[in-house]
């Protein structure tokens, strides 16, 4: 008789829970802080102050004030950047600034203890007692992650801010090849920013391939997963592809040198294969490239909100157009990127703007500003389309960059998506009329957010040989133009965050998909989806996962590190406490298929 307890029971590995005998004893906690100089603590959500029976008037307000600052926020050990990710799926699973001193305080997301790492020893500590007693790790460098990887319920966390070394190197040896220098390169510690970065780099004329939000951690999950810079990444690849050495701790405690001489299939799978998955990053050395003069070119537009009249739609349609098609022919003309921001100005107007940069150039802005206007007059005819054009001087890149700590509006929350635009649509003759026509479809309100980042150029040109990548990035992207990210505002409820996902997912970013065939998305893993059925395929592509997950196999076996829609997440559940032996649903299928057998012979 077919025994189905064999399909279906079976014995799986968890994690160790709060309320389990194997969670560790309060001496073993006091025992790693001792050996970590002090640095561990146990964690509660910032907004705890302003609950009972944690209340403290002074601390409430504060946090208030501080709360709106996102350099305040990555120093945080119980706070992310955006309040959405630090909450669970329920009423009782949030803690939120602003809401009502009686509410209870929930842990939500936010993990239970944080060690604010300052050394290598320091984090081989902590991985070493989470493998001894199965403890769920989560990586935190500022808590941008848009997917909800920077926390975890029941979780020790490894803070990453106190790494600040900033060394900048001539010509830099890479370890493994000695006296073979790679030219000018800076070595980061894990919990720099990019603020940080850019103002160091300033002041020795270097610039690396960042972000443009100042206090996204520029070894971290940034780099880790690729590492988009809107228009510098144009000129010089993205960030993995200036991406020369790493010092890493694996999942068994050791710190190792990757780079393409040692470690090299390490080194490969953390070009891209996403961050807090094959090990942590305590120092990253990036190639950087000289801080040279440009032209910054802006065209500001405004129309009626496409909601209000067929009219409105159809001169938003072609103010949108146009745009595009300015940007399609400095791109592939006059060599230059650029970057589109698209964003309500209120519920009656809609504002766009494109940012052109001629890097490297002394060209006069006028001379600039004539070769863009042409592409523009066809705007003349639409009466109720505003624009103008303005340019800028810059004598070093670097001053367009922000470095000082963005200050959020109260309450502020974000959830996100992304797809690539390939080269076939946006240089198509009808791509620009394509694209304008769906991103003016798009139900938007004041505080949503689409902007795109130019892609070819050094994107293409650092990889350009996909069956042998130097990068784990989906080879997509080496022959797509542009990516596209939609950024929704979350209203600071539960019910806001349950509303914007539904609206987000069930109508936005498929609308904003439909401008690809479906076979052929591909999105960007730090700028995620709250949910991707088919993240292996959109972020990596088939080969590429499959080697990932070899890469996973070796060096991290057991799957210390877990992060969501991460290589190997799908052999656990989705908030990573508890994997399933590798052949159990071999196993169910195996069941399957000898129960039809038998339904046969019955038959």
């Amino acid at each position: 008789m077919l025994d189905w307890r064999s399909f279906w029971i079976d014995e799986r590995y968890c994690r160790c829970q709060p309320h389990e005998p194997c969670w560790p004893r309060s001496e073993e906690w006091a025992g790693l802080n001792a050996s970590l100089n002090g640095v561990l603590s146990s964690v509660r959500p910032v907004a705890s102050v302003c609950h009972d029976p944690t209340f403290n008037e002074t601390a409430c307000t504060e946090l208030h004030q501080l709360a709106v600052d996102s350099g305040w926020r990555a120093a945080q050990a119980g706070a992310l950047q955006h309040w959405v990710w630090e909450t669970g799926t329920g009423n009782n699973e949030s803690c939120l600034v602003g809401s009502p001193r009686g509410e209870i305080c929930h842990q939500g997301q936010i993990p239970l203890y944080s060690a604010a790492v300052e050394s290598a020893q320091d984090v081989q500590q902590v991985v070493r007692f989470a493998n001894a007693h199965r403890l769920r790790i989560v990586v935190k460098n500022t808590g941008h992650d848009g997917a909800g990887r920077s926390a975890a319920a029941a979780a020790v966390q490894i803070h990453m801010h106190r790494l600040q070394n900033i060394t900048y190197h001539e010509d830099f040896l890479v370890s493994g090849v000695p006296r073979v220098g790679a030219g000018r390169a800076v070595t980061i510690g894990a919990g720099v920013m990019h603020g940080q970065l850019y103002a160091s780099g300033a002041l020795q004329g270097f610039l690396a391939v960042g972000g443009e939000c100042p206090t996204v951690g520029a070894a971290g999950g940034f780099l880790q997963g690729g590492g988009v810079s809107s228009f510098f990444s144009y000129a010089h690849g993205l960030a993995v592809d200036n991406l020369l050495e790493l010092q890493v701790v694996t999942a068994d405690g050791k710190v190792v040198i990757a780079n393409d001489h040692q470690n090299q299939d390490l080194f490969w799978a953390m070009r891209g294969g996403g961050g807090a998955t094959f090990g942590i990053v305590l120092h990253a050395t990036l190639r950087v490239h000289p801080d040279s003069p440009a032209v910054v070119t802006s065209i500001a537009l405004s129309a009626p909100h496409s909601n209000a009249s067929a009219s409105a739609s159809g001169s938003w349609t072609a103010g949108l157009t146009s745009l595009l098609t300015t940007l399609q022919s400095m791109n592939a003309v006059a060599h230059t990127p650029g970057q589109l921001i698209v964003s309500p100005a209120s519920t009656t107007v809609l504002q766009a703007t494109l940012d052109i940069y001629s890097l490297n150039t002394s060209e006069a802005s006028e001379d600039v500003e004539q070769r863009i206007r042409h592409h523009l007059s066809p705007l003349n005819s639409w009466k109720d389309v505003s624009y103008n054009v303005t340019s800028k001087v810059l004598p070093r890149l670097s001053s367009a960059l922000r470095t000082a700590s963005d200050i959020y509006p109260d309450n502020y929350g974000i959830l996100q998506g992304s797809m690539l635009v390939s080269n076939r649509l946006f240089f198509s003759a009808d791509g620009p009329r394509q694209m304008a026509t769906t991103i003016a479809r798009l139900p938007m309100q004041p505080g949503d957010l689409l902007f795109t980042s130019n892609l070819g150029g050094g994107v293409a040109a650092a990889d350009p040989d996909p069956p042998f990548s130097q990068t784990a990035m989906h080879p997509a992207w080496r022959s797509s133009a542009h990516l596209i990210t939609f950024v929704r505002s979350v209203e600071p409820s539960m019910a806001g965050k349950t509303a914007a996902i539904e609206e987000l997912t069930g109508v936005q970013l498929p609308l904003l998909y439909s401008l690809e065939e479906p076979a052929a998305r591909v999105s960007y893993l730090n700028l995620a989806a709250p949910s991707e059925s088919q993240f292996q395929q959109v972020y990596w592509g088939e080969q590429h996962y499959a080697r990932l997950a070899a890469v996973k196999r070796k060096v991290d076996k057991d799957g210390l590190f877990f992060a969501r829609f991460g290589v190997g997440s799908e052999e656990w559940d989705e908030d990573g406490t508890c994997r399933w032996p590798v052949g159990r649903f071999a196993r169910v299928r195996a069941g399957l298929a000898a129960f039809t057998q038998r339904l046969a012979i019955w038959q």
